[in-house]
């Protein structure tokens, strides 16, 4: 008599079947995401695969750019994915106006270069080297926005 995973002979005691479905990570509540890179294959992927995740994206072709739609749009912005290196703002120059503009937002930065380029800016931001694949970009995206905000100090 053959079993199955769970130890019951085949067709006795087990007749239900898993739903592909259930083996999905939970949902991820929608979150407001601004992608900020200068190169634009990088960046409409990025917007691409947090959309299909479910979250709205507001996209920048650089930093100062990214400063700006941040000062435009008037909701939350809880999370910002930008690009080390861009022209006229870096990415770690923007990170620092918005955890000042917006507290509590929250920050990922890529970059394609050496890990001694971020560091070397004094900066301890997340940090996701280029290239990656999607699956890596999402699990730190969820991983990013699971951490609670911690509430403003009075």
């Amino acid at each position: 008599m053959t079993r199955d995973n769970c130890g019951s002979p085949k067709g006795h005691g087990t007749d239900q079947s898993v739903d592909p479905a259930d083996l999905r990570p939970p949902p991820v509540r929608q979150a407001v995401i601004l992608v900020a890179d200068d190169e634009a294959l990088v960046r409409n992927l990025v917007a691409l695969l947090m959309q299909r995740d479910g979250h709205v994206v507001l996209s920048a072709a650089d930093g100062h750019e990214g400063l700006e739609l941040s000062r435009q749009y008037p909701g939350l912005i809880d999370l910002v994915i930008t690009d080390a290196q861009m022209p006229r703002l870096n990415g770690t120059d923007l990170c620092a106006h918005l955890l000042e503009e917006r507290p509590g937002i929250k920050v990922l930065v890529m970059s394609g270069a050496d890990m001694s380029e971020i560091v070397s800016q004094n900066v301890n931001l997340p940090f996701l080297p280029k290239p990656f694949d999607g699956h890596t970009l999402k699990a730190r995206v969820r991983a990013i926005l699971a951490v609670p905000v911690p509430p403003p100090a009075h």
